[in-house]
């Protein structure tokens, strides 16, 4: 207790075959065992050790506190990446609430309402990994010519935004009108929601409409990113003038869900069908997909992904920063996310002394 002891803890997975974490369940097990304990509990109440994060004391359970750390450094690696970065600064969007509606949205993964699917459709499209016809080009260049432009419409290529305003026309398919019809369903259903929570002025319910990210027309880039699931943050800052962020995650949450759903049934697998038939058309089938190219496309493609896989230099102090707002001004540290102020601060430290 003299010695003024400094430990660096770090958090491993459970089950994942560390070499020290199964040394600790073995203790753990081996005491357990033990009909009367050595030790009594309560030795360890009146310890005087004090838990220290970036030299501020930690008052919470310690086991959370360690998951709020991982949470936070995962969130901020997801972020960084360079899909996103790419797009613009991290400040445009809304990571909070990006992140509350992924947790909602968890659910559909699960085998037992069967729409495994669905998720895995909205994973890709909020990465940018769904296998659109520019996707497979930098993929599989030795099956997909370069060339080659959207099988539907064949006036330009087939990337993610190209989904929605594909000019294909057909009785029951137009992914251009679609998605416009289904942008407004979307921004009434959040006005109709938002609007029975309280009154609210006329300066609201014409503001809202007229927010950028509701502009289907040309797209607007912040309608792009609010198809992709990346919620722009000059949308909850607007609600937020008058409803707090865990009220417009809630009502956002479900709306989106609707929305995303209207895409995937009424666009992504339509097109899907569609695309099947042309690459059957183009002499492409599931064995030749299965067969690997040839050694000079082999590495055509490995430097294209490699590129793509890149990520972005975002300060790692973020994280820190997020932690020790949470602690100093309480709340989750998910609701103190800041890429705008950056603290003076030491690397991860817990202290006993």
């Amino acid at each position: 207790m003299d010695r003024n002891l400094k430990v660096n803890l770090i958090k491993v997975p459970a089950h994942g075959d560390d070499i020290y974490n199964i040394q600790a369940d073995s203790l753990a097990k081996d005491a357990h065992s033990v009909l009367q304990s050595t030790v009594s509990p309560l030795a360890f109440c009146y310890t005087p050790c004090l838990l220290t994060f970036n030299s501020l004391p930690i008052d919470m359970n310690i086991r959370h506190f360690f998951r709020s750390i991982a949470d936070a450094r995962a969130l901020l690696s997801f972020c960084s990446l360079a899909r996103f970065t790419a797009l613009g600064s991290p400040s445009l969007f809304d990571w909070a609430g990006i992140h509350f509606c992924l947790s909602q949205n968890k659910g559909f993964a699960s085998h037992k309402n069967g729409r495994p699917e669905f998720w895995i459709f909205c994973i890709k499209l909020l990465l940018d990994m769904l296998p659109t016809l520019s996707t497979l080009q930098q993929r599989k260049p030795y099956l997909y010519s370069p060339d080659w432009l959207c099988p539907q419409c064949n006036s330009a290529p087939e990337d993610l935004n190209h989904l929605w305003t594909c000019p294909y026309i057909l009785p029951d398919l137009n992914p251009c009108l679609t998605h416009h019809s289904e942008i407004i369903k979307f921004r009434d259903s959040c006005l109709s929601s938002f609007l029975s929570l309280k009154p609210l002025d006329i300066t609201f319910q014409t503001g809202f409409p007229a927010l950028d990210c509701w502009n289907y027309e040309s797209p607007s880039p912040s309608c792009l990113w609010l198809t992709r699931g990346l919620l722009p943050a000059h949308l909850t800052a607007f609600l937020n003038q008058h409803f707090p962020l865990s009220v417009i995650y809630k009502y956002i949450s479900p709306l989106l869900n609707d929305f995303q759903v209207a895409l995937y049934g009424e666009i992504w697998l339509c097109r899907n069908v569609l695309f099947h038939a042309w690459e059957e058309s183009q002499g492409i089938s599931a064995a030749s997909k299965l067969r690997g190219p040839s050694i000079n496309s082999s590495s055509i493609a490995t430097s294209s992904q490699n590129h793509n896989s890149s990520l972005a230099s975002v300060s790692q102090d973020s994280w820190i920063s997020w932690i020790s707002s949470s602690i100093i001004q309480g709340g989750s540290w998910i609701s103190h996310l800041d890429f705008l102020r950056r603290l003076t601060v030491q690397p991860l430290r817990i202290s006993f002394w």
